[in-house]
């Protein structure tokens, strides 16, 4: 089983739960995201320790060292998210959407929600009525929150945001993303907020407005046990439980320590820790604790 080093993310709405709760020595700053799998950009995991130690993710993946489809870039970006103020309203393009704009990808995305505060909620799809001019004036008027389903989701919950769903993330949480491969995002509203030299933050009101799903209104349902969608797939897996080589598999300790026994050994995880088991590994069976498995969407399984 490969870890990979993570890349640490300062955001203006960064909390402290990476530290407090996950145990992570961080930078200084705002961290918001710890990216812990990712081959996008300039951002390419890189594996640490064991006969792998340095190896890029994507070499990793297309090689067929990892399992699963082994095609492509790696089929999608897992990171935390720790948050102490409430993220910028936003929305994500879905392909046809991308076309239209000629830039940018596609990027759906799920939220496994591993600790909540009491009080903590997310915005997440819209309410019936909402349109172009309706969303540019109440995001340029600062009452677009009034136009989104306000959900308070308890720990162990999984919520799929689509493509062209406007949310935000308010403070109190600390959730496991896992998302399309891509980084574009359009900022509708920011709560006010200024960045690091006292200036609002950039809005992408026009892209905005081309991305949002008008017509899919309502808010998304919670899951417990599994998501399934066409980009990745999400799974809570119980103690004694045993996953078959062949797909790809990605192993998270999602509320403490866990202990993963493949062929070559166990490995033991802390909270938040990630792992991805090799073809090598063989059947890999969670011996104790509790852990999410990320993988492709489920044609590429091995049921």
């Amino acid at each position: 089983m490969i870890r990979f080093a993570p890349y640490y993310e300062l955001r203006p709405w960064g909390g402290s739960r990476l530290v407090e709760e996950l145990g992570r020595e961080l930078p200084e700053g705002k961290i918001g995201e710890s990216w812990e799998l990712v081959e996008l950009g300039s951002r390419h995991s890189r594996a640490v320790g064991g006969p792998h130690d340095g190896a890029l993710i994507g070499e990793l993946w297309r090689a067929g060292v990892l399992g699963g489809s082994a095609k492509g870039t790696f089929p999608f970006l897992l990171k935390w998210l720790d948050t102490d103020e409430r993220l910028s309203v936003q929305v994500h393009p879905d392909e046809a959407t991308v076309a239209r704009l000629g830039a940018g990808a596609a990027k759906s995305e799920a939220w496994y929600v591993a600790h909540v505060d009491p009080t903590a909620s997310l915005f997440v799809g819209h309410y019936p009525g909402l349109d172009p001019a309706t969303l540019r004036l109440a995001a340029t008027g600062g009452t677009i929150h009034k136009w989104l389903y306000e959900v308070r989701p308890r720990v162990g919950e999984m919520i799929y945001v689509p493509a062209g769903t406007l949310h935000a993330v308010g403070a109190g949480f600390l959730l496991l993303e896992v998302q399309q491969s891509s980084d574009t995002t359009y900022r509708v509203y920011d709560w006010g907020r200024l960045d690091a030299e006292g200036l609002p933050r950039t809005l992408h009101l026009d892209e905005a407005c081309e991305a949002v799903k008008y017509d899919r209104f309502g808010a998304p349902k919670a899951q417990r046990g599994q998501l399934l969608c066409e980009s990745f797939s999400l799974r809570a897996l119980r103690m004694g439980q045993e996953i078959a080589a062949g797909a790809l598999r990605v192993f998270v300790a999602d509320s403490g320590a866990a202990k993963l026994v493949g062929a070559a050994g166990d490995e033991v995880l802390e909270y938040g820790d990630v792992v991805v088991a090799q073809e090598s590994d063989g059947a890999v069976r969670l011996a104790t604790g509790t852990a999410l498995l990320v993988s492709e969407p489920l044609e590429h399984e091995d049921a």
